[in-house]
């Protein structure tokens, strides 16, 4: 997955409260955390912290449980060299892109990162970008797939990112969907699709492949930044959680995370190019292991029918949009997936007929073709019966009612 603005999968929605049921522990019935028993436990202790159905956190190293979130009661994070409480905003002039590291994060060699703001007062709305760059799961992949896996992703890094110029983030452009909203850029250096919490020591192979660890740490980062990002953006009305490829998973995978970040904000998903099908042989079980993938428990199978997971990330935000951008034999996505490119359309199409065509809330921009991401060219693609992506992707931004799937 080529590391441009754009290039790879899981979680779900807050609801108010914790509901005694039979039922597995899900975003349908739990406002706090699930627990390793598959309990619903209200999120606010110490041994069971969290919030969105996702698994219950133990708080350690002196974290306490405030807010369904573990934080240090005097955590420190360093935004342009000057310490700064966790909790409080991030403080940036108005529409310039500013650097915010977080010391509490972790790319896969082990620095610390940070994300990229550009706040503006035009509105209340959000647009999360998540960086995307490739994913590893074993010596091989590690050594060749992952962007910014070895150099990690600094502040130095941000300022020479050209995605800062990327169409989404373009404010003059009067009928850019995005351009009076402020933007948070995520990078991408974990090699996990934004989603892991692990850290893995890889064997070598040969001279070429020598032995690593990695910090598989996409989810936790998230976390981390959405502490922040929350504080930063408390009255949000509109968050829009978007990426392109890796970014693309990490977005779905992240939605319960967000979702509840902001639980009186409208938290809606725009994936571009990231068609969560199940892959060859042996696949999913390597990147759910490799990366500690918490897959949520009222995502019944899902841990071993990926496909599964849209349908049930649909269905729990049934007022929240999803958005897919797809090509039908991306090539790109077809090699992650250990497929040919018919495979991987025939998946694509099976995937849209059974997680968006049966939901009012889920649609999908189809192009015929193995090209890769979207969102490069949003002022000027061309879909199927000429359908402009800028305007279908305005549509989604509008909730308009004329907005529809489109396909070959």
């Amino acid at each position: 997955m080529r590391p441009t603005f754009v290039p790879l999968l899981l979680s779900v929605l807050l609801v108010s409260a914790c509901t005694p049921t039979n039922a597995p522990c899900s975003i349908v019935n739990c406002g706090g955390c699930c627990d390793a028993d598959g309990e619903c436990r209200d999120g606010t202790t110490d041994d069971a912290c969290g919030a969105g159905a996702l698994n219950c956190n133990t708080c350690s190293g002196g974290q306490v449980c405030t807010d369904k979130r573990c934080v240090l009661p005097q955590q420190v994070a360093v935004d342009a060299g000057v310490p700064v409480d966790a909790g409080m905003p991030i403080v940036a002039p108005v529409e310039t892109w500013t650097w915010a590291g977080f010391p509490d994060s972790a790319c896969g060699n082990g620095m610390p990162t940070g994300v990229g703001v550009n706040i503006t007062t035009r509105s209340k709305d959000v647009f999360i970008y998540l960086m995307g760059g490739g994913a590893c799961w074993n010596s091989l992949t590690c050594a060749f797939a992952a962007t910014n896996l070895s150099t990690g992703y600094s502040g130095g890094d941000f300022a020479t990112d050209a995605t800062k110029q990327a169409a989404p983030f373009n404010r003059a452009v009067a009928n850019n969907p995005f351009k009076d909203m402020s933007y948070v850029f995520v990078p991408y250096c974990t090699g996990d699709v934004h989603g892991g919490d692990n850290v893995v020591n890889y064997p070598g192979q040969g001279a070429q492949i020598p032995a690593r660890t990695v910090h598989h740490k996409g989810g936790k980062n998230m976390e981390a930044f959405l502490v922040r990002l929350h504080d930063t953006f408390p009255d949000a009305t509109r968050v829009f959680l978007s990426g392109s490829s890796a970014g693309a998973f990490g977005a779905q995978l992240n939605y319960a995370r967000v979702a509840a970040a902001w639980p009186n904000a409208e938290v809606h998903v725009l994936a571009d190019c990231a068609q969560i099908v199940n892959p060859a042989g042996t696949l999913l079980t390597e990147w759910l292991t490799s990366w500690n993938l918490a897959i949520p428990a009222g995502c019944t199978g899902c841990a071993n029918d990926f496909a599964r997971f849209p349908k049930y990330l649909h269905d729990s935000a049934p007022n929240r949009r999803f958005a897919l951008l797809a090509y039908t034999q991306d090539s790109t996505l077809s090699r992650f997936s250990g497929v040919d490119g018919p495979t991987f359309e025939q998946k694509t199409l099976a995937l849209t007929a059974s997680a968006y065509d049966t939901t009012s809330n889920a649609k999908y921009f189809v192009v015929g073709g193995n090209d890769h991401v979207m969102l490069d060219n949003l002022p000027t693609l061309q879909g199927p019966r000429s359908t402009s992506l800028n305007a279908w992707v305005q549509g989604f931004v509008n909730g308009d009612a004329s907005w529809q799937s489109v396909k070959p």
